[in-house]
């Protein structure tokens, strides 16, 4: 019976241990923010960028040369050159809340600039796979200057 006992406070103890650090985990501040940084394919970045056409939250951001940029780009898209001086300064400029699609020629730079923004504290970054390589080999939609 005293075994019985002890076993059943231990389990409740650890019930309520379990129970109060889920109460706090999930409830101590409401205004947590779902942090995202992850690489998608160009199949669905299109599908997400279609998805988010006039959503003010939602920013194409294209990290190739301003040239580069010129000659084709998604949709929206706005232009920031990864191998600008000011790359960084600019970066810092944009709205940290926003949702971003990022994508540059091949897949390495837009993966960097992902990287930097969640360092700069960005919530949601989508990064291209494959970039604008990969895009054009699908046979996805651009928009020529």
């Amino acid at each position: 019976m005293k075994n019985r006992n002890l076993t059943l406070t231990f389990a409740v103890a650890v019930f309520m241990l379990i129970y109060i650090q889920g109460w706090s985990v999930n409830y101590s501040n409401p205004t947590d923010t779902i942090k995202i940084f992850k690489s998608i394919n160009v199949k669905r970045a299109n599908k997400l960028n279609q998805e988010n056409t006039g959503n003010s939250n939602f920013i194409v951001l294209d990290v190739r040369s301003n040239n580069d940029y010129k000659n084709d780009h998604l949709a929206n898209a706005i232009n920031i050159d990864f191998k600008s001086d000011d790359f960084i300064e600019k970066l810092k400029k944009l709205d940290r809340d926003k949702t971003y699609l990022v994508y540059c020629y091949g897949g390495v730079r837009s993966k960097k600039t992902m990287e930097q923004m969640e360092k700069l504290h960005f919530t949601k970054v989508y990064n291209v796979k494959g970039g604008m390589m990969k895009w054009k080999v699908k046979g996805l939609p651009v928009v020529k200057d």
